[in-house]
């Protein structure tokens, strides 16, 4: 799984472009950067959703997204293709399967959340394939009945079926005859969206990139990358409201009054936590930060440099960690 992640949630704190391209080396150097609001100010960063989409996606980055409640389980829709989960789906898709995730945040027992993780699983079924990438996060993609490993059969899509011999010492072989079928509904459209029209279809990389992303909503990928990512940020949120050297959850501590000298010492509490986090984990990956001005000669400017080499761990006893 990559390594490049973003973890968003739709709140409303808001980081100004100027600062977003200071901050985007670091997103690429650390790898990912998880991304949620807290009340004392931006966990680490957050912008606003038709800005936040668009940025992540010059940049590489895999976006892991929870939605709203009127959100989780269908967020748009595009020539034909409905968006489900961060996925584009099949229009024909069973409804059960549709509204799987507002059942897995409704369910009270661990049948129910079984249950409803496998209605999530079984959409895989009648995902749209994804037949080529293009420049600018474009996909052309393709009705799920169409092709040689077509993993649904659709009465708008008819293909001949030849006669097969079904291997049963081969469960993962499957036959046209036992792919699910979506049958025609009782009051079907006369004219068919463009999805089940033409052989593929271009989705640019900017339609519903807001609500899209890799790994789809509820899906265990994307449990592995939330869960871990929210962790992480919850818990250095928790840590600037508790630790002895931040403490912006006591502003006895801070002893000018006013909500703007409390707001502009709390961000300058952030800044040196969030530095004394960057020093942390270069000094615990072994890196050896590059002071300006040492370039080497035989690099042009403009040319990219070589990355800062790796030293080896101390011997001796060196200064403690900054406390959280």
């Amino acid at each position: 799984m990559s390594n490049r992640l973003l973890a968003y949630a739709p709140k409303a704190e808001t980081v100004p472009p100027a600062q977003w391209r200071r901050i985007a080396p670091v997103v690429r150097s650390l790898g990912f950067m998880a991304v949620t609001a807290g009340p004392y100010g931006p966990d680490v960063v957050m912008t606003p959703p038709h800005h936040l989409h668009l940025r992540p996606l010059k940049l590489g980055l895999n976006a892991v997204k929870h939605y709203n409640d009127d959100k989780v389980d269908r967020q748009g829709e595009f020539r034909g293709m409905q968006l489900v989960g961060g996925e584009f789906y099949c229009p024909l898709m069973p409804a059960p399967l549709i509204t799987a995730g507002a059942t897995y945040i409704d369910s009270r027992t661990d049948e129910d959340r079984a249950h409803a993780l496998n209605l999530i699983q079984s959409r895989k079924d009648y995902r749209t394939k994804i037949k080529e990438y293009g420049p600018a996060g474009d996909q052309r993609r393709q009705c799920p009945a169409l092709g040689s490993h077509a993993t649904v059969t659709c009465y708008r899509r008819p293909q001949p079926r030849p006669s097969t011999v079904v291997d049963l010492d081969a469960p993962t072989v499957r036959a046209p005859a036992a792919l699910p079928t979506i049958p025609r509904p009782k009051r079907d459209t006369p004219v068919y969206p463009d999805i089940c029209r033409g052989k593929s279809i271009t989705v640019p990389g900017t339609v519903l990139a807001k609500w899209r992303q890799k790994y789809p909503l509820f899906t265990p990928l994307w449990q592995e990358a939330w869960s871990g990512l929210r962790s992480q940020n919850e818990g250095g949120n928790g840590n600037l409201k508790k630790s002895a050297l931040d403490s912006i959850d006591n502003p006895q501590l801070r002893l000018p009054h006013g909500r703007v000298a409390q707001t502009l010492l709390n961000a300058v509490i952030i800044f040196v936590a969030n530095l004394r986090a960057i020093r942390r984990f270069l000094r615990d990956q072994g890196i050896q930060p590059r002071k300006a001005g040492t370039q080497s000669a035989a690099t042009q400017p403009g040319e990219p440099s070589d990355p800062p080499l790796a030293r080896p761990l101390p011997t001796e006893e060196v200064e403690p960690p900054p406390r959280e």
